[in-house]
């Protein structure tokens, strides 16, 4: 029932959307409406089952392919399908005979009187029986080595070949079925449609030195694939399915004007005058391949080694060199690996504000769907969602906190939270919504003078005294990983070691001279014994996962700060966990030609004060002060 006309295809969603049951012409019917009944003896096309309860009592041939995807669906005079078969639920089919395709069925099925499957059989794990007999998964490949053997093909064409010897005739009109060709000079003479797959590999060492030609060949159900071969399709106007050329080869397509994903490969070659729709991908390695006619392709459009002056829209359009495309009105995905572009008819674009495209000219744009601010863009105003990068794992949009630290492109998608989870992690570190834009947001956040961002921060103010902050247990049992790290951020080691309940590992006091100012400014000198502790807790309690046992801990010091004795708590890393002394010293780094011009270190919790007796070039790497010299430059101020 093939055709190198489209189809006609009918959504059904009520009797009023049936065709007309007297029509010769050859259709899908797609029905999605529930308890549809249709009475008809005879489809010349397909017929595909989404909607429940459907009924076809007098129904006894199908004259493409069924496909049963809905339950309680009833068949009951249905004898011949002369395509494939599906069953995906259970339907009142029990007078089927004949299956003259493929044949599927995943679902626990007895076929009383299913005498005949003439392509492959899936069953998945299903219990399916025939005519009493259980039925097993089988695809029946059958070789070809002489030209006498092709007599014993069967003559509906439904088969499944494996061609070894050479100069073989195929003279088969249709083929469903998979086809390998192995053999020199193999001819297909008289096939105008082909539904399955077709491979040809020349196996000869020296290469191909002869085409393998289909002179009628109109349409395509499948992949075709090449490696070190020729091929000519001359009159080929549709394939559904890919074509993928391998190494060495060369294919010709004059009329072919429909396809899947073209990929082709290194030392290779095709050509495509007339094709204007590719329904996937074009990756192309080989020569110079030029697409005159092309205007759409469906997937990503990779330009390497490829001209399409008339090229109008693409899914992702994956740039290789600086191209300027006259007539591209629409990209439904990334724009990647480009720089400033010029695309003078551009209307849409999917995803856009890479830092690298600064400076395009797109003078008739008129939306994007998903952009990342740029200051010296100005296409804010054409954007249905604006997104702000803060930090390298870190966007925001009007309603949307997303952590990653994948590129914009494919961050979009990714788990998102709205912007009350954000005010309930910030307030984790600070107290009022001035504490956050004083301590975080000017000195942390990237700055944004627009609008679009001041409304942002306009939210989170009025979130600020209605939104609790968030309870460690929550981020502690998310799956997200890169919210809890972010979290950790903010909630504090001392809150993470409190509520794990870390296990302090060691203890020491010092003592230090402590420096006092009285109502005159006149300075005086006593001695204060300061405390620090030192903590571990097991990294598989913080989320994190090691292979190493010697990595199973993480560490941190604890002290207090002498003028407001507020407690302090540090992160050190494991070969300072021998002491405590040892672990606060190691929270100061400088590079080592500068230690011996220190004056004095003050410290303010995890602030640190260096004063230096003069300037010094810091040089080499630097290191961690050991406690002795740590604590003899230490001035502590009260």
């Amino acid at each position: 029932m093939h055709t190198t006309d489209p189809i006609t295809r009918y959504k059904v969603f009520s009797t009023e959307d049936l065709p007309e049951t007297a029509s010769d012409e050859q259709v899908t019917v797609e029905i999605y409406g529930r308890n549809i009944t249709w009475d008809i003896e005879e489809l010349n096309g397909n017929l595909l089952l989404r909607g429940e309860g459907c009924h076809f009592p007098n129904l006894r041939t199908i004259k493409g392919s069924l496909s049963v995807d809905a339950a309680d669906c009833s068949l009951p005079h249905l004898k011949t399908v002369e395509e494939n078969f599906t069953l995906h639920c259970f339907a009142q089919i029990r007078e089927l005979e004949t299956v003259k395709g493929h044949f599927k069925c995943i679902i626990d099925f007895d076929f009383k009187n299913l005498a005949t499957i003439g392509g492959a059989i899936s069953l998945k794990k299903a219990n399916v029986i025939a005519r009493g007999k259980k039925l097993v998964q089988s695809r029946i490949v059958i070789p070809i080595n002489h030209q006498y053997e092709v007599e014993f093909l069967p003559k509906e064409g439904i088969f499944n070949a494996d061609i070894f010897g050479n100069d073989i005739v195929i003279p088969h009109s249709e083929i469903r079925g998979k086809i390998n060709v192995y053999g020199k000079n193999v001819s297909f003479p008289n096939l105008e449609f082909l539904q399955g797959q077709i491979n040809i590999e020349c196996r000869d060492k020296t290469g191909h030195y002869f085409t393998h030609d289909f002179p009628e060949l109109k349409k395509i159900i499948g992949h075709i694939r090449f490696e070190k071969t020729k091929a000519s399709f001359q009159v080929l106007r549709e394939i559904t399915g890919n074509i993928q050329l391998g190494t060495g080869c060369y294919a010709d397509f004059p009329l072919l004007e429909t396809s899947g994903s073209i990929s082709i490969n290194y030392n290779c070659g095709a050509r495509f005058p007339l094709l204007k729709n590719v329904d996937g991908n074009i990756h192309n390695q080989g020569e110079t391949c030029h697409f005159i006619s092309l205007e759409k392709v469906k997937g990503t459009y990779k330009t390497y080694q490829t001209i399409a002056p008339k090229i109008q829209e693409v899914g992702d359009l994956l740039m290789h060199t600086s191209l300027e495309f006259e007539h591209l009105k629409r990209i439904n995905g990334r724009l990647n690996n480009a720089f400033k572009v010029n695309f003078k008819s551009l209307e849409y674009i999917h995803y856009f504000g890479d830092e690298k495209q600064n400076g395009s000219r797109l003078p008739v744009l008129k939306e994007i769907r998903f952009y990342l601010y740029q200051k010296d863009d100005h296409f804010e105003h054409l954007a249905k969602n604006i997104y702000f990068k803060i930090n390298d794992r870190m966007y925001l949009s009007k309603d949307k906190l997303i952590l990653s630290g994948m590129s914009f492109n494919y961050v979009v998608h990714q788990k998102n939270y709205n912007i009350r989870k954000l005010v309930a992690i910030l307030k984790l570190r600070h107290s009022s919504f001035r504490n956050f834009m004083t301590r975080e947001y000017k000195r942390q956040w990237t700055q944004f003078e627009t609008p679009f961002f001041t409304e942002i921060l306009n939210k989170i103010e009025r979130l600020w005294n209605i939104v609790d902050p968030i309870k460690i247990e929550e981020f502690f049992e998310s799956n997200d990983r890169n919210l809890r790290l972010f979290c950790f951020n903010y909630v504090g080691v001392g809150n993470l070691m409190r509520h794990l309940e870390a296990e302090k590992i060691n203890e020491e006091e010092v003592e230090l001279n402590y420096h006092e100012y009285d109502q005159n400014g006149n300075k005086t000198q006593i001695k204060r014994i300061n405390r620090y502790e030192l903590y571990e807790i097991e990294n598989k309690r913080l989320g994190i996962n090691v292979w190493r046992e010697t990595d199973k801990y993480s560490y941190a010091v604890k002290c207090w700060c002498p003028s407001t004795e507020k407690e302090h708590w540090l992160w050190i890393e494991q070969e300072y966990k021998g002491n405590a002394l040892t672990a606060i010293a190691s929270t100061f780094r400088i590079q080592e030609n500068i230690i011996p011009h220190i004056r004095c270190l003050k410290r303010q919790g995890d602030l640190l004060i260096c004063e230096l007796e003069r300037e010094v070039i810091p040089r080499g790497f630097p290191r961690a002060l050991t406690p002795s010299e740590y604590f003899s430059l230490l001035e502590v101020e009260v």
